[in-house]
């Protein structure tokens, strides 16, 4: 019986792949503090090239100018509002950490009223001590991490610089050394740029709009300091699941403890009602004009990013993620020959 044995050829290519893997493993784990920064200059190259483009092959300009113009035009968009969301947010929540004691007692008349009205005792059923001493972590954590973010779009900024000056010799490589067909290439490249824009842009905003919903019902009900409110639910409305209510039900209990407790009921139904049903509506909005992404991609590529980046990683998180499910695409374009067919149960239901 003759044996069969692996070819040559293909027992070099298998040690080329695994020396290349371990390599590429052993960078990944020694520059893991710079990835969120090459995931955000990546994020930025695709905003950015399109319009670089237009700029350079319609309008004739020079290419060093061109992506000059959009850095600082990008930075203004993004890098200053950012910092000055930062900056306030810092101020506000170093008064609410130097103040936490008043701030739990005040709950706690917020939630005696409750109990006084409603017969609810919630104070039986948690600490408030330990809860204060868990929000203050989450909250140190949030700020070191934001200042972190600065840094990481610093390094972003600078990698995103090369990025774009070299944008067709790195597209012709793309191109020339990605061992895939070309019109699975041109799928992948289009697929990439709906996958960055839905969640580098439609996460942030969708935040953006449900916040100035719930900020409109801050000020009609008369919420003091309702515009670092308004910050605060920015950043809260980021959050999976539970999402803007981690803020705007602890300002519904501060209008409680300071006696407006109709304004307080209003505003917590206010927020229950119209800034959750806002969420939906900016959310099918977004998905329609920009990129169907499932819920559920976000909400689990948010505990994924943040477990790996930090708070930074509610961007880059959903990011990964679809980018882990849109690899069996590809394999199935790349490699698999058979037409495409109905699933068994579309068969059933036909």
């Amino acid at each position: 019986m003759q044996r069969k044995y692996i070819s040559n050829s293909i027992l070099r290519q298998l040690f080329f792949i695994i020396i290349a893997l371990t390599t590429g493993i052993l960078i990944l784990i020694n520059l893991k503090a710079f990835v969120p920064g090459i995931l955000g200059a990546f994020c930025l190259y695709v905003l950015l090239i399109h319009p670089l483009r237009w700029m350079i092959y319609k309008w004739k300009l020079n290419k060093t100018f061109s992506v000059v113009i959009l850095m600082l035009t990008s930075v203004l968009v993004i890098a200053t509002p950012l910092l000055f969301l930062i900056n306030l947010l810092t101020d506000k929540v170093s008064a609410a950490i130097d103040s936490k004691d008043e701030i739990q007692q005040k709950i706690e008349l917020g939630l005696s009223q409750i109990n006084k009205e409603l017969g609810v005792d919630i104070q039986k059923e948690i600490n408030l001590g330990d809860v204060s001493a868990v929000v203050v972590k989450v909250v140190q954590e949030l700020l070191n991490t934001s200042i972190n973010g600065i840094m990481q779009l610093c390094i972003a900024y600078m990698i995103l610089y090369f990025m774009l000056m070299n944008f067709r010799k790195m597209e012709n490589w793309f191109y020339q050394n990605i061992p895939l067909k070309t019109e699975n290439l041109v799928i992948l490249n289009k697929d990439l740029r709906e996958l960055v824009i839905s969640n580098a842009v439609g996460v942030p905003l969708v935040a953006l709009l449900q916040s100035l919903v719930a900020y409109i019902g801050y000020l009609i009900f008369g919420l003091e300091g309702a515009f670092g409110w308004f910050i605060l639910t920015i950043f809260g409305a980021m959050i999976p699941v539970i999402g803007a209510a981690i803020i705007y039900i602890p300002a519904c209990l501060y209008l409680l403890a300071t006696g407006e407790t109709t304004n307080a009921y209003l505003l917590f139904a206010y927020c229950m009602i119209v800034v959750g049903f806002s969420d939906n509506i900016f959310r099918l909005w977004i998905q329609k004009v920009i990129a169907d992404v499932h819920p559920l991609v976000t909400i689990f590529g948010v505990f994924l990013g943040v477990s790996l980046f930090g708070f930074i990683g509610i961007i880059f998180g959903p990011i990964l993620l679809s980018l882990f499910f849109w690899m069996f695409r590809i394999y199935k374009l790349e490699f698999s020959n058979r037409p495409k067919e109905n699933s068994p149960l579309e068969k059933e239901d036909l």
